[in-house]
């Protein structure tokens, strides 16, 4: 058997013999899409909301956002945020991966023991709810700060967990549910610096998308807790961008009203001896 899903009216739970890709084939697609259908038959009740959980029998690289959300789909969790949702990495000790989903009456921290905040951002939209991850960079990068030294080789994050807020007037449902990639890249994009590679290509384009100034601020390495690396690449005749999400092993984001759309957004990592001492 290369997978199993079992499901109750507010959990679904499923492992499989590998991670399930964005584009799926064989087996994995057949689990992918029963995997819909058992997201799509739970019930939450009004005000709860989702934790999301990946456990995984390796360190390979993988999003954990693309892993339980984005190679679903929306459309089979969107009506399960309610006030938001968390997703978190942890290890599996059979050599299978798991997942599962889970309805909550509160959303929980997503990494209680991540409790040092290496930088933060905060930032009105006003009416409009960017759309894509260099729109949401554009947006929060002049609002980012960082609360340690200035960012060395050896003063960058490993594992980082993310605590977001994101405010808006016609938040939670299936909206919030497919801004959600973008507005992860965007604000990861926004704790690193671009190695400064293909500027002949890449700064017209990011001039076009954030000012003149826009070149200089991706290169900045000012706020680069997270590190310098190629940020941003070209893609057909726009750009994409790179961060590194990977080494997200947790996130929050928390949806609440406002007649304005507004985000904050907390980047914190675990406590070093250094710290401690």
């Amino acid at each position: 058997m290369d997978y199993e899903i079992e499901a109750t009216r507010s959990t679904v739970s499923a492992w499989s013999v590998g991670r399930l890709p964005f584009e799926p084939n064989g087996w994995q697609r057949r689990f992918r899409d029963e995997l819909r259908l058992a997201l799509r038959a739970l019930e939450p009740e009004r005000g709860h909301g989702l934790v999301a959980e990946y456990d995984a029998p390796d360190d390979a690289f993988a999003d954990v956002e693309n892993v339980l959300l984005y190679n679903i789909g929306a459309g089979s969790y969107g009506h399960l945020l309610g006030p938001g949702l968390v997703c978190r990495r942890a290890s599996s000790t059979d050599g299978r991966h798991h997942v599962r989903y889970t309805l909550v009456s509160a959303i929980p921290d997503p990494d209680p023991e991540a409790t040092v905040v290496i930088g933060d951002l905060a930032a009105d939209l006003g009416a409009q709810l960017p759309r894509t991850p260099g729109e949401w960079w554009m947006r929060l990068r002049p609002r980012t700060t960082i609360r340690t030294g200035r960012p060395t080789a050896d003063r960058v994050a490993d594992s980082f967990a993310l605590d977001l807020s994101v405010a808006g007037p016609d938040l939670p449902g299936r909206r919030a549910a497919g801004a959600v990639k973008a507005l992860l890249d965007g604000v990861v994009s926004c704790f690193h610096a671009h190695d400064g590679s293909e500027s002949d290509v890449l700064l017209p384009r990011l001039t076009s998308l954030g000012g003149d100034h826009a070149w200089g601020r991706v290169c900045d390495p000012s706020s680069a807790v997270l590190g310098v690396r190629r940020l941003v690449r070209p893609h057909g005749k726009g750009i994409a961008w790179n961060p590194a999400d990977e080494r997200c092993h947790a996130f929050r984001v928390a949806f609440v009203y406002d007649t304005r759309w507004k985000v904050q957004a907390q980047l914190r990592v675990h406590a070093s001896p250094d710290d401690e001492g």
